[in-house]
């Protein structure tokens, strides 16, 4: 299928609209996970002190489960949709768009920047490898 280039105003009125609503849900329910970020029973298996402590866990994980649904959609399937179809665009754009957040995660180690410089770097590489093993287990499942 040849995508489309060029969206008359109304077809690009729908598509804004439909990637607004999956963000918002996405950015919702992003927010309601990051929520156990401050639980007691959270708070009290990762501990307390230390650096360590101030991994963002629940982001990291949040945004591994995106990038592995993400690429499982997009060879599974939403492969056949124009980058331009509403559904591709209300699920992969918009709600995975919303709820993961590479952007917090790397602004959320400014914590752990300032407790160990060491260990941010070391969580920082391993978070950009479970994105990058997650979309590659994702694709490749696929094709198996």
């Amino acid at each position: 299928m040849r995508p489309h280039i060029t969206l008359s105003p109304r077809q690009l009125a729908s598509a804004l609209a439909f990637v607004a609503l999956g963000g918002g849900v996405g950015t919702f329910l992003r927010d309601l996970f990051l929520r156990i970020d401050t639980t007691h029973w959270y708070l009290t298996l990762v501990g307390g002190a230390g650096w360590y402590a101030q991994i963002p866990w629940t982001l990291m994980i949040i945004n591994i489960v995106g990038v592995y649904a993400v690429a499982r959609l997009l060879v599974g399937r939403l492969r056949a949709h124009d980058p331009n179809d509403l559904a591709r665009l209300l699920i992969v754009t918009g709600f995975y768009g919303g709820f993961t957040s590479y952007s917090s995660l790397f602004v959320s180690f400014n914590a752990v920047w300032h407790g160990s410089k060491v260990g941010a770097i070391v969580v920082a590489a391993l978070a950009i490898m479970c994105g990058v093993g997650a979309g590659w287990l994702g694709v490749r499942r696929r094709h198996q």
